[in-house]
């Protein structure tokens, strides 16, 4: 079974894959040979390493769902292609695994795999032409994906700057003054409080308050306080 897969895995050194709970994607380059592509998967905390031959037949598998593909081609050029599940090759695959073994299906997906990055490349090569054809103005598919992701960053700075003037604003405002401000003072009252407690030789000095690792005090510990001041502090 893995002898199959891996004369897949051969052509590919590391495909970069990132997965979602229904799609799939991985990128890559063409070889300056021009007769495969590598790739490289990222792991992770950043880490790279090789496609193993689980991850093929995962990929082609999830062509029948979401599979993507994002290639740089000779000229450069960043697209990304969807994986058509309903092709004539899936269906042919779809034939085998009704009725074959499970080696000769991976051999298939092997196959199936290999496919795909002949068309990758054949494809890629057939856009680079046609961009170069083109005079004065700039058209391919992409552009659309560098415009995406130009206008992706400065969404994102606008949302950063929304946020950062959502909390300025929630906090400039008379309400939240007076709440920070009554906040401030009840914890000073309680820190008061607390702190009396501590000192000893006082009526309430066998009120004993458990605090959390950080010096956290529950202070459901303190319903009991004025029962226990009526009792113990009358004089």
């Amino acid at each position: 079974m893995k002898h199959f897969l891996l004369l897949a895995l051969s052509t590919f050194v590391g495909v970069q894959m990132t997965w979602a709970a229904d799609t799939a994607e991985i990128a890559c380059n063409i070889r300056d040979a021009g007769g495969s592509i590598s790739c490289q998967q990222l792991g992770p905390n950043g880490v790279r390493r090789v496609m193993t031959a689980e991850d093929i037949s995962t990929f082609i598998d999830q062509g029948q769902v979401a599979a993507y593909i994002t290639l740089i081609s000779r000229k450069g050029y960043e697209r990304t292609y969807l994986i058509d599940g309903n092709s004539p090759q899936y269906k042919n695959l779809g034939n085998v695994k009704r009725s074959a073994s499970i080696s000769e299906i991976n051999k298939a997906k092997s196959d199936l795999f290999n496919e795909i990055e002949k068309k990758l490349i054949k494809v890629s090569d057939d856009l680079d032409g046609q961009a170069a054809a083109a005079e004065l103005i700039k058209y391919d598919p992409s552009i659309a994906n560098d415009k995406f992701r130009r206008e992706s960053r400065q969404m994102a700075i606008d949302l950063d700057a929304a946020r950062n003037n959502k909390e300025r604003t929630c906090a400039s405002t008379s309400t939240y003054e007076q709440m920070a401000k009554a906040n401030s003072s009840l914890q000073g009252t309680l820190s008061n409080i607390l702190y009396a407690f501590q000192s000893p030789d006082t009526c309430m000095s066998d009120f004993k308050l458990i605090k959390d690792k950080d010096g956290a005090v529950d202070l459901k510990q303190l319903e009991s306080v004025p029962q226990k001041f009526q009792a113990q502090c009358k004089k």
